[in-house]
This record gives structure tokens, C-alpha cells and sequence, in this order.
């Protein structure tokens, strides 16, 4: 029974998440919400099922099921968080969440959007501090925004900026 996650009347599987496995939770000011484990799971095991709402629009908390079909679900998987490194991957056939990598009480789970989505609903700047970090995030089909552009163009900026810098008080010592 799907207790504090989903409405009840979205409760139509046993294997949906619970809050004695997961917290909705608050991540900071920028991310808005996230989901926690409570549990440990190792990689490659099931971490949940989820259901939704479809839809034919792409929203906030949408998630791509094929070209012309999203799913809504704005209470659990709809809030994981995005990393360029994610611990979880979305099966959109099974409906499932897969650890990809061992996942410990407390840790968020995250996944790639650009893994699930083709266009998202709205590009991002990432804060995830991955190595791998790709620092504006899109869907797998679409380019980077003007906006991202100049996001990007930015960050560079400032790198060359540090770089000028500690090279000048290199050569002043």
C-alpha cells in the first residue's frame, strides 16, 4: 500500500514506493524537491515501480514514454533530481526505477533527464558536481538554448578570467 507518496487513488500496485522506503524532501533553493532513500539498494536491483498520469503535453514532472506520450507524476518519480552522473535509471516500458549504482539511506535518487527525455520542459544550468558534468542540461534531441549559450559562454569567460589570474601572480613571484 502506497502510503504518503501517491494520492490514493493512485494506489493500483503494491510495488509502488512507500514512505517507509522513500521521503520527498526538500533539496535546496535552486532544485526545489528530490526524492531519498531510506533503504540501501544495491546496482542493478529494482528500486520501484511508478505510475501517473498520461498525457500528450510535455510538463513539469513529465516523463517521455514514447514520442507523443508523457507521464505525469508529480509525487515520486517526477521529482527525482537530475545528475550528469545519476545513481538511478527510469525504465519507461516497465515503468521501474533501476539502481545503477549501489544507493545508501539518505542519498537522492537522481537520473539524466537527456536519458529520458527528447525535448525537456524547460533547459537548465547543472549544479550536480559531477566529473562529467555537463553544465546545461537538454533533452537528447533538442540544442542548447540561446539562454544555455550564453550560460556556457559565461562559465568560460570566467575560467579564462582564473586562468589569466593565476598565471599573472605567478609571474609576479
Amino acid at each position: 500500500m502506497c502510503t504518503k507518496i501517491y494520492p490514493p487513488g493512485m494506489c493500483v500496485d503494491d510495488r509502488l514506493p512507500t514512505s517507509d522506503q522513500f521521503t520527498v524532501t526538500s533539496v535546496n533553493g535552486k532544485v526545489g524537491m528530490g526524492v531519498k532513500s531510506k533503504l540501501r539498494f544495491e546496482r542493478g536491483a529494482l528500486v520501484s515501480r511508478f505510475t501517473g498520469q498520461l498525457s500528450n503535453k510535455v510538463l513539469q514532472h513529465t516523463l517521455q514514454v514514447s514520442p507523443d506520450t508523457h507521464l505525469h507524476d508529480p509525487w515520486f518519480v517526477g521529482l527525482l533530481t537530475h545528475s550528469c552522473a545519476p545513481n538511478s535509471v527510469l525504465d519507461m516500458q516497465r515503468l521501474e526505477v533501476l539502481a545503477l549504482s549501489d544507493i545508501e539511506p539518505g542519498e537522492l535518487l537522481t537520473i539524466d533527464y537527456a536519458t529520458t527525455e527528447d525535448v525537456l520542459h524547460r533547459q537548465f544550468a547543472c549544479g550536480c558536481g559531477s566529473p562529467a558534468c555537463r553544465k546545461w542540461i537538454t533533452g537528447r534531441r533538442e540544442h542548447i538554448s540561446e539562454m544555455g549559450q550564453a550560460y556556457l559562454l559565461g562559465l568560460e569567460a570566467r575560467k579564462v578570467k582564473r586562468i589569466h589570474v593565476r598565471q599573472f601572480r605567478r609571474a609576479v613571484r
